[in-house]
């Protein structure tokens, strides 16, 4: 599910889960509370310390697009909100979303261009 408003929501993957509801592992498709557990740890593991920006939402899930990749081409993964810390945007989007004629600006200085 997309999400419709345009405020963009920034979130940092950690190590540092809590608030899983352990109790709901078989809604989560696993007989073992233990097994959800350690399934949990290791998504947080896979992601950890990377900046997502939430594209959608379903239930207590984020869809998280990771601007961050090699080539530009994003990824994206649904993850649960309990693995989740809501961050500013990352420097390296503010860079990127620079007004063209600032650059334009800074690379004609950088190169002594009048």
């Amino acid at each position: 599910m997309e999400l419709e408003n345009k405020e963009r929501r920034f979130y940092l993957v950690t190590t540092r889960i809590g608030g899983i509801p352990l109790s709901e592992h078989l809604e989560h498709g696993y007989e073992d509370k233990w097994d959800f557990l350690h399934a949990v740890e290791a998504l947080a593991k896979q992601w950890k310390g990377r900046i997502g920006e939430r594209v959608g939402e379903r239930h207590d899930f984020y869809l998280l697009r990771f601007h961050d990749t090699p080539g530009g081409i994003p990824d994206e993964d649904w993850l649960p909100k309990y693995i989740l810390k809501e961050v500013d945007k990352p420097d390296y989007l503010v860079e990127k979303e620079r007004n063209p004629d600032e650059t334009a600006q800074a690379l004609d200085t950088a190169f002594q261009f009048d």
